[in-house]
């Protein structure tokens, strides 16, 4: 019986530091502005009808997607960074196509924002709360990436590999006693 030993990890301080940078954008943005937008929406769901608020109710969904997938790239595990692709870039997705959609109905009905954002057309508004998520979504895809492609992560699943293969190929026991 074998006992896995580890290989040392090597030191990243920028995919460190990017990852710092790409959690406080995620706040920021994902989680505060798409969420809270998708939330206000809803909210006022009597003033757009029943269509517009699935339409915040799936905001909500992309932004909850964001998130997960910028916090699952965090770990190093290689199964953890495939879900945060999956998870990110479906989420991103969906928040830009419920942008576009946003923004032709805001265009087409004319509407404003209110109080402070009087004189500004609410697709503008929903174009500077919601483009911004591209850059916390585009890291967290980058940092997935970066790390699924690892020398470290890919030598530990190659010699994964190694003891399964090792394993299946080692002679089978004695059936009878010579």
């Amino acid at each position: 019986m074998s006992t896995r030993q580890r290989l040392p990890r090597k030191k990243h301080p920028y995919l460190n530091t990017a990852k710092a940078v790409m959690l406080v954008l995620t706040a920021v943005y994902p989680l505060f502005m798409t969420c809270m937008t998708g939330a206000g929406i809803y909210y006022n769901r009597s003033s757009y009808g029943s269509a517009f608020a699935n339409y915040g109710l799936l905001l909500i969904l992309a932004g909850v997607l964001m998130v997960s997938g910028a916090v699952l790239c965090l770990f190093r595990k290689s199964i953890a960074n495939l879900i945060s692709l999956f998870c990110t870039s479906t989420g991103l997705i969906m928040c830009l196509a419920i942008l576009s959609k946003l923004v032709k109905r805001a265009k087409s009905h004319g509407w404003h924002g209110s109080g402070v954002y009087e004189n500004v057309s609410a697709s503008s508004l929903f174009q500077s709360r919601l483009l911004p998520c591209i850059f916390p979504a585009g890291l967290a895809v980058v940092i997935a990436l970066c790390q699924y492609f690892s020398y470290d992560l890919g030598e530990e699943r190659r010699e994964k590999k190694r003891r399964r293969t090792a394993e299946e190929n080692a002679p089978a026991a004695s059936i009878i006693d010579d």
